[in-house]
């Protein structure tokens, strides 16, 4: 009877121990507004964000490799493209679920519009006996990423049907691994592609690279700072075999967004990023100047990978802040579903 009783008494501690545990993490909601340097991202996690349109950057990309490969512009004369209208978006669904309040001043201003999708030719795609063959390295899927590569598709198979022209593509994805990005893009350079389309920073820098001994055509996208990055010499004239389109977003106007959401100038904004990105760190950089223009203060975490989001938003709660800002930032893109979820509690 006596060990029944202890195991009964065990068996009771044990459950109300698992019991209060479960009401410790479900009251560890920050709650706290989100804003993203991209309109995918910030579908995820953020209240509101002036987001670049990613298919429509692909769009662009596309244009300027069909030019190349119909022999109506050369790579070092094509200025790198930019998106030049970063359009307000809000999220409401994140807001609700968050508690926030997005004031009118901004949902009002908000676009509904959706992006003007490219109709696919499916017949100017073909497996083989193309015209001409383009490999696509993709360092790792995520919406910003997909989106780019689809807009590029469409757009390259609209082009080619005018032109009475077929394409074979060749679609790769790194999976975020730098030595794949090497393979992948030096496999292109021995099958002889006739142009290589990268998406992100790293990828476009292995096909750079890679090509460098040769006449092989590379457009990027996806790169924020194609300069600082080695990729070309300047935006208006790149002068190699490398030129594409920059998702350089407008950090300012993000930053100056979360006082407006906020209603007051007095903000600390919390930064995360991942701190081998050189692309966010860039942002991140520019960030921090132009807090310090407007008086507004901020803290920073910079993460290695995804299982440091959950330490770095507990870390910058408790730094008081009133909003988080993430910029365009391909580990945080590839989880800002774990970072709404955090934030919220589950």
């Amino acid at each position: 009877m006596k060990t029944k009783k202890i195991v009964c008494m065990l068996v009771c501690c044990v459950m109300l121990f698992a019991s209060a545990a479960m009401t410790s993490c479900a009251g560890s909601a920050y709650n706290i507004p989100i804003v993203c340097g991209e309109t995918g991202m910030n579908d995820g996690c953020g209240v509101a964000t002036f987001g670049v349109d990613y298919y429509s950057l692909g769009v662009k990309a596309g244009d300027m490799a069909a030019d190349i490969l119909l022999g109506n512009a050369e790579p070092a004369s094509m200025p790198v493209q930019t998106d030049p209208n970063p359009s307000l978006s809000v999220n409401t669904t994140v807001a609700a679920d968050i508690g926030f309040t997005i004031p009118e001043s901004v949902s009002s201003r908000a676009t509904t519009a959706q992006t003007s999708m490219v109709t696919r030719v499916e017949t100017a795609i073909v497996t083989e006996g193309a015209d001409f063959t383009i490999g696509i390295l993709q360092l790792v899927q995520h919406v910003a990423l997909d989106q780019s590569n689809k807009g590029f598709q469409d757009q390259l198979s609209v082009r080619m049907d005018a032109a009475d022209k077929t394409v074979q593509i060749l679609d790769r994805n790194a999976n975020g691994d730098e030595s794949n990005n090497v393979t992948i893009a030096e496999n292109f350079v021995s099958q002889n592609v006739d142009l290589i389309y990268t998406i992100a920073t790293s990828s476009s820098q292995a096909a750079a690279t890679a090509t460098a001994d040769t006449a092989i055509p590379v457009v990027f996208n996806a790169v924020t700072d194609p300069v600082d990055a080695g990729l070309v010499a300047s935006l208006a004239a790149p002068g190699g075999n490398v030129t594409g389109v920059s998702d350089m977003n407008p950090v300012e106007k993000q930053i100056d967004l979360i006082a407006e959401l906020l209603g007051k100038d007095n903000i600390k904004v919390g930064f995360l990023y991942t701190s081998a990105e050189t692309n966010s760190v860039m942002q991140i950089n520019l960030a921090k100047a132009h807090c310090d223009e407007k008086g507004y203060t901020y803290v920073e975490k910079g993460i290695v990978d995804m299982n440091d989001i959950e330490s770095a938003l507990a870390a910058l709660a408790k730094e008081d802040i009133d909003a988080i800002y993430i910029p365009t930032d391909n580990v945080l893109a590839n989880a800002a579903a774990l970072v709404h979820s955090v934030n919220k509690g589950e």
